[in-house]
């Protein structure tokens, strides 16, 4: 069985067609959906308790407690062999499941597996990202995709067959339940973003890979939910914060401290981005991020 868990944050009526859409195309009984209600408002509570049925539960947080503690919850609550987080905005348009279970069955050696994402219009999205570094700071990730295509693929030319990848995105995220707790699931204490980063970092370390199997494909409405509240400042913010947090837990100190000097440079010659320097010459905190401030959901 597969377990749907799917985070919501005032945003129901995109919840409602993603459920839909899992139980048009995914056979019945084959699957269970878990929402995780993220402190919503009454009314947009309310809603997705209409959601509720035999193959759905509905699960109700009083606050926000980020993208990796709900998600971790609807971990808990699972029952499948598999664990599929969606975000709220995301549609199947087809059975990519039941392709993807076939895959992951006859390479163990998979860890976390995706479909190839899509725009609303129908249009090519990006469905996977290269791990950051010093290197890609400095000279960006299109010339090591010319240089070197078969580490880093490239993210706008899909080939035809599945494919290893550093990360996938995290609209859509199939794990073997029993990997998925293995690595210990969500590092909690990331709020917002870079959350792929760190599971595939974990992955890795187990010799599991990621990847995108490119003959299935799902919808994700990118941005349809960002926040009505939070600027970009805030989200360009919350990034960052998240971004160093994340590389210094997987380096040593001294190439942590050359990566936020490179990212200190390249800041300066954008003063539109000047704002965030000081998180840069402190190394913000995890304590400082939009945990700790009234947060609307922010898409992936």
């Amino acid at each position: 069985m597969v377990s749907f868990i799917i985070l919501d944050h005032n945003s129901s009526m995109l919840t409602s067609q993603c459920v839909k859409s899992i139980r048009k195309y995914i056979e019945p009984h084959s699957y269970e959906i878990i929402i995780i209600d993220n402190g919503s408002h009454a009314t947009e509570a309310a809603q997705l308790d209409t959601l509720v049925s035999d193959d759905c539960h509905v699960t109700h947080c009083h606050i926000n407690s980020g993208f990796g503690l709900g998600n971790q919850l609807g971990a808990h609550m699972a029952r499948g062999q598999y664990l599929c987080f969606l975000n709220s905005d995301v549609e199947l348009t087809e059975d990519c499941i039941t392709p993807l279970l076939t895959y992951l069955k006859k390479h163990p050696d998979t860890g976390c597996i995706t479909p190839r994402q899509t725009k609303p219009e129908g249009r090519h999205s990006r469905s996977f990202r290269h791990h950051p570094g010093i290197r890609h700071e400095l000279f960006g990730f299109t010339l090591f995709e010319k240089l070197n295509p078969q580490k880093y693929p490239s993210r706008d030319i899909m080939p035809d067959v599945p494919f290893k990848v550093h990360q996938i995105n995290g609209s859509f995220m199939l794990f073997p339940a029993e990997k998925f707790w293995a690595i210990g699931g969500f590092d909690t204490n990331i709020f917002l973003y870079h959350e792929e980063y760190d599971l595939s970092m974990r992955l890795q370390r187990n010799d599991w890979t990621c990847i995108v199997y490119p003959q299935a494909t799902f919808l994700h409405r990118h941005g349809v939910t960002i926040s009505k509240t939070q600027t970009k400042r805030d989200i360009r913010r919350e990034l960052l914060i998240s971004h160093i947090y994340v590389y210094r837990k997987y380096h040593p100190l001294p190439y942590s401290f050359v990566f936020q000097t490179i990212l200190f440079i390249k800041h300066l010659f954008k003063p539109h981005r000047w704002y965030l320097i000081p998180i840069l010459l402190r190394g913000e905190a995890l304590s400082c991020s939009l945990r700790h401030l009234p947060y609307i959901h922010v898409s992936r």
